[in-house]
Order: C-alpha cells, then structure tokens, then sequence
C-alpha cells in the first residue's frame, strides 16, 4: 500500500460487563495495530482524528483515523518506521518520527508530503521515543554508539544491554534547521528524553535497564548540558518507572512500586522545589498518564514486571484492569478490563502494552489491547458517576 491510501473501518461496540463503561474498538482484530507511546501526541487538536500504527500490507506504517468517517488515510510506506515514538505536532500540520533508526522525517498531513528533518549520524542509532519542546521547535532524543547497539527484540536482551553500559548521548534536535548539538553523553544505558512542557530550558531523562538494578532512574538537566541533578534516590527494595510531564509543566510524575508489595504508588516531583511526595496509593498499574493539569489521571493494570532482575521478589498478581485516579480526591475507579497479554510479539516488548491515555475531551481513555486476537485500538468512555 501507498502513502495516501484509505481504509475503510467498522468500529465495533460493547459493554463492560462488570463496570458498564462503553467500550468501541477502533481497528480490527485480525491486523496488528496499537497506538504511539502515552505521552506523544495522537489525537488532532478537536478530537477527531487518531495517529496510530497498523500492519495491513506487512510493514507497520503510520495511519490517521477519521473517528466520525470511520477511515484512515496512510502516512508512511515500507519498513522502518519506528512506531512508538511518532507524534503529531501542536498545530496538527506534522507527523513527526524515526525512520530505520537513521533518519528523523516529518510527514506533512494534509499531501504525506515527507521530508527528512536529521540525519543520524552513520556511527551511532537512533534509539526509543524521540519528544520535542512545546512549541515544537526543537526535539530531545537518544543515540546509542552503533558498535554498542543490538535490536532489543526480548527481555532477556533487554537485560543484558543493561550490564554492556552502552556508550549513549542525549541530543537535542533544531527542526526548522535540523542542527544537533550533544546535551550529555556517558557509558550508560540512556532513555525517554522529555522537555518540561513550556520550559525549555529543562530536560528529564533516564538510565534505562531492569528496575532494580538501576542506581537511580529519574535525571533532570539543563538544555546546555548544565546543572544535572537526580530526581529521586530510591529506597531500599523501591524501583521507579514510567515517568511523564504533566502536560501543563508543573510536575514530573511517576510510579513507583515496591518489593513484596502488590500495590504501587503514584509519585510526584516538583521541578521547582525539588520535593518528592506520594499522591495516592493504587493497584499494580504499570503506566500513568494525566489530564491537562494532573488532576486525573489513568493508568494500565498489570502483571509481575519483567524488566526486574529479582523477579521472584517482585512476584504479583496479574491485574488486568484498566483505573482513573482523582488525584485531588483521592479517589480510585475501574474503568473497563483491558485484558491485554502483555506478550512479546514478532520481536516487539511494547506492542501488546495499553499505554493508556485521555482523549482531548477527558471523555474516553485510548488503550492498546490483544484480547480479541492482534493488538487493537480500544475507546473505553468514562461513566458520569464514575467514583459514585
């Protein structure tokens, strides 16, 4: 299939049997299709259109979805495409992503115009989920040295590139220019390169590997490279994962989850003051994402993590629920099952992860989930009386 082709859909409907929210699954269940990682942007400024990815001609391509037509225009053709880490620029004229770890392109939605923005260089790789600044005028990612690189095709690879220290470089990316310049670089295991909504001038990033292993996950430096500084020091037996912006710039948030313990916390880190504090206890959620401004926020049940070391210790039971979280109330609420496998599928660690996020409206919550066969797109809408 071409860039610019349309696929029709038949979005299907159902009912949570035990919570009554109104599930609608987008793409369909015999083609592997999931969204883009939970924090990049995929849903159009009014709502109406969803970026995800789908494999329908064998290659995982980019696709908008028109949610009220029920059709999806092809963005991207052939392999490559690095599916997790596209987004949608602010004003919805772009798609930004990776291409064969090499090349960073942005697809001009209205003719699938595409051009490339940067070039890897040829000794390093483009790694995970590349995120820009608000304005979208310039983009943080990650480069790993290409002699150092293997595709991260299982957990147990997963774990062993953690003891190699790949030599890693976080950057930041010009995109009107397409101009690099080195922020840090270290014989560690670098990822998730996130600017603080609205302040450019500060970056979160974090040292990636099994969670109990890592020394401290959370980094915070200066755009220029100055004034690195920790964001949390774990405690004994503690590991901290999926850290996000709140959209609104106003905190890092975060999970963090014990050792023997089934529940998880939900954390916050104030960039202003430096405190840490836990918002709210809540059952083993592997993701979060909030609303605008952190006041609700949703987040993906789950099994015994797999990124671990000491996977006895970390033994739980699988959840497989779906959860909003009113962080003011300090309120908790099943959404819907997502009932996802959390499988490793064609060489994938992500692909069957629900990832959950808002739509614009806080109305729905977008999820990922292999329940009904290949990975599918799902809206799960939040009931009025919710935390009734």
């Amino acid at each position: 299939m071409a860039k610019g082709s349309i696929l029709e859909f038949n979005f299907h409907r159902s009912t949570d049997a035990s919570t009554g929210a109104q599930i609608t699954r987008l793409t369909p269940p015999d083609v592997l299709c999931h969204r883009n990682y939970f924090y990049q942007k995929c849903f159009t400024n009014d709502g109406r259109n969803l970026l995800f990815a789908g494999e329908f001609d064998g290659h995982r391509n980019y696709y908008l979805l028109d949610l009220e037509k029920q059709q999806a225009v092809q963005l991207t053709e052939g392999a490559g495409d690095n599916t997790f880490g596209g987004f949608l620029s602010p004003d919805d004229r772009f798609l930004y992503y990776v291409k064969n770890e090499r090349e960073l392109r942005r697809v001009e939605l209205s003719n699938c115009h595409e051009q490339t923005v940067y070039q890897v260089p040829e000794e390093w790789v483009g790694y995970g989920t590349w995120v820009a600044n608000s304005e979208c005028t310039s983009l943080v990612g990650i480069e790993i040295d290409r002699n150092d690189w293997q595709p991260l095709t299982d957990w147990k690879i997963f774990h062993a590139f953690f003891t190699k220290n790949p030599r890693c470089r976080l950057l930041r990316v010009d995109l009107n220019s397409g101009d690099s310049r080195v922020i840090y670089q270290d014989n560690i295991w670098l990822g998730h390169p996130i600017y603080r909504p609205y302040h450019d001038n500060c970056v979160a990033f974090c040292h990636e590997g099994p969670h109990d292993l890592v020394d401290a996950r959370m980094w915070m430096i200066n755009e220029d490279g100055s004034n690195m500084r920790k964001v949390k020091t774990h405690a004994e037996g503690e590991s901290c994962t999926h850290e996000f912006w709140v959209p609104d710039g106003s905190a890092l948030m975060y999970v963090s989850y014990m050792k023997g313990q089934q529940d998880r916390n939900i954390c916050r880190f104030d960039p202003e003051s430096g405190v840490n504090e836990v918002v709210m206890s809540m059952p083993a959620c592997s993701h979060l994402m909030s609303n605008h401004d952190g006041s609700l926020l949703v987040g993906d049940g789950s099994a015994s993590p797999v990124d671990i070391k000491d996977s006895a210790g970390y033994t739980i039971e699988n959840d497989p629920w779906l959860y909003v979280f009113d962080a003011k109330g300090k309120r908790q609420a099943r959404l819907a099952a997502h009932n996802s496998s959390w499988r490793v599928l064609k060489g994938d660690r992500q692909v069957t992860h629900p990832h959950p996020s808002f739509t614009p409206d806080n109305r729905q919550v977008l999820f990922t989930s292999d329940f009904e066969g290949e990975p599918a797109l799902y809206l799960a809408r939040l009931p009025e009386n919710l935390f009734a």
